[in-house]
């Protein structure tokens, strides 16, 4: 320490930070996530839960929970996978429909030492057969609606000698194992994994990342501290993925605060809107394409995001008309949105504030032609390097981003020489393109895998285009079989594209191939609402001379003959 850091006076900012940290119980820094919903319970007593629909494992098929309660149930689950067989070490994948109880399951495994492994129901099937394989997992909580959309045969769902979890054919249903005594917590240390979360499969087969309890903890207690949505006064809606690193984080860091939760397990309109009339939010994270959806909701007469203080998004980049539309729907006098880059291998790493009319004067900036993401979060570090000489760049220049940062992942289960392929000593290759701005900021400009030659950004484009296209749902931009970028463009309800609008819309950037309009379901996505790019560059490639385009094919047979 400097000597200028000695003679801080008391009266700073950091003795401020320190002496709160000291007297507050509610700021200590989360710990194991098996153990914090009997610390928050402990600590705050019956703060309520609200849900969209009963948690699938609670027998009492409650809609509100309080603290205490969901301590209880976190604790009579971790009885049940005891009396299973579940011990200390254990790799325990759950596979269930969306609910909150993925969460909850997840508190109990963890309470036994054991590690959960989240993973998503809506993974295509031979997708979700080669993590299973991956993960060698000894226990598999799962649902039979789960087991009915992957179409795997019951030996493909488990492991050599697994037991499988779950009223399921074959299984153990988890009323046999009600009842047992409680046994003792036995969290993990801080540098053990706590939780394996998959990356998103927008570019092939999904990764395991093994996340440890320091990693996860460092990231859920700065979101616990202002100016971030996690006060006692908060009602924090969350409609985030279950199985993603994101979603653990942001329970995390509301527990450890005293925040009531409001998890949603259902993205559609009419969830949503009786949801937002019985409980008036006011913080509301969600992905960046579910608020697109969520963006014709912004007009309803019941006002249902006027109570919002904070909208935070994720994963991606939410687009400037997007953030703007929700913005303008807050009654609040200043209400703020919070851009988190970041990603399931590295977590957190940048962040972004904005006001009210902000993303519109960020776009009309002279020579804007990137996405801004803010800076770098505390304790995280950013570099932009040559990817062949693992060099920094110049200021300005563009090259691959790379983080070091407490959140990065322990290790890729089962495929470990893809985690060291991104390792170069304490950095991590995030695999995004981009360069740091003329004021320190990160600007990102596309995915390397996704980098087209004579474009600059793919993504500065998209966000181009659904600002000039109101009743699009989503545009992507990806790459035809000469290599020219050609727009995808999902319109609203149904509706289609105007020739006219186009050439409005598309005036004054790069030249760009016809744009192929696709419905929803042609539109595949990831767990956490991601366009597959991959399938939608065949899609284009795979155009008829008439400019027509086929139904989108899965081609998870053609990845795993790959190696992704």
């Amino acid at each position: 320490m400097s000597d200028r850091s000695r003679t801080l006076p008391r009266t700073g900012l950091r003795s401020l930070l320190r002496a709160q940290l000291d007297r507050r119980v509610s700021l200590r820094p989360p710990t194991s996530i098996g153990v914090l919903a009997r610390r928050a319970a402990d600590t705050f007593g019956r703060v309520p839960i609200f849900l969209d629909r009963p948690l699938d494992v609670d027998p009492q098929q409650r809609l509100t929970l309080d603290y205490v309660e969901h301590a209880l149930l976190v604790e009579r689950l971790s009885a049940a996978f005891h009396a299973a067989g579940v011990r200390p070490w254990d790799r325990v994948a759950v596979v269930k429909q969306p609910s909150f109880d993925v969460l909850t399951l997840a508190a109990a495994v963890a309470r036994l030492g054991a590690i959960p492994a989240l993973i998503s129901p809506r993974l295509d099937g031979e997708i979700l057969g080669v993590l299973l394989d991956r993960l060698q997992a000894p226990f598999v909580f799962t649902d039979q609606a789960s087991v009915e959309a992957a179409g795997l045969s019951f030996d493909r769902w488990r492991a050599p000698g697994a037991r499988v979890i779950g009223a399921v054919e074959g299984g153990l249903p988890l009323e046999r194992l009600w009842g047992g005594a409680v046994p003792p917590a036995t969290p993990r240390r801080d540098d053990e994994p706590v939780v394996i979360t998959h990356t998103s499969s927008t570019t092939g087969i999904s990764k395991l990342a093994e996340n440890s309890v320091a990693g996860v903890g460092f990231m859920a207690f700065l979101e616990a501290l202002p100016p971030f949505a996690h006060s006692r006064r908060e009602l924090v809606a969350s409609c985030i993925s279950f199985v993603h690193v994101r979603a653990v984080i942001t329970t995390m860091a509301a527990l450890s605060r005293g925040s009531s939760l409001l998890p949603l397990s259902s993205t559609d309109d009419a969830t949503v809107i009786e949801t937002f009339r019985r409980h008036r939010p006011t913080a509301v994270e969600s992905h960046p394409n579910v608020f697109v959806r969520w963006e014709r909701l912004c007009d309803h007469p019941d006002d249902l995001f006027a109570n919002v203080r904070i909208y935070l998004n994720s994963f991606d980049a939410a687009h400037p008309r997007t953030i703007e539309r929700f913005l303008a729907a807050s009654r609040r006098t200043l209400p703020v949105w919070f851009q988190v880059y970041g990603q399931t291998e590295v977590q957190g790493i940048s962040i972004r504030g904005y006001r009210r009319n902000g993303p519109r004067r960020m776009m009309s900036r002279r020579g804007t032609r990137t996405r801004s993401l803010g800076w770098p979060i505390p304790g995280v570090r950013v570099r932009v390097v040559d990817p062949a000489t693992q060099r920094r760049v110049l200021p300005g220049r563009p090259g691959a981003i790379q983080v070091r940062t407490p959140g990065r992942a322990l290790q890729f289960v089962g495929t470990p020489e893809k985690y060291w392929e991104r390792r170069h000593g304490g950095w991590f290759d995030t695999g995004d393109w981009g360069r740091r701005g003329p004021l320190g900021d990160i600007e990102v400009f596309d995915r390397v895998a996704d980098r087209i030659d004579g474009v600059r950004s793919c993504l500065w484009i998209e966000d181009v285009l659904m600002s000039r296209i109101p009743q699009a749902a989503e545009v992507v931009v990806v790459p035809d079989a000469a290599g020219l970028p050609v727009p995808v463009v999902c319109m609203r309800d149904g509706a289609r594209l105007d020739p006219g609008d186009w050439r409005a819309a598309a005036a004054g950037l790069a030249p760009l191939g016809e744009p192929v309009e696709v419905s929803e379901s042609d539109l595949k996505r990831t767990a956490t609402e991601k366009a597959r790019r991959y399938l939608l560059s065949e899609l284009v490639s795979m155009r008829g001379e008439d400019g027509e385009a086929p139904g989108a094919h899965d081609r998870a047979e053609v990845l795993l003959r790959e190696g992704s």
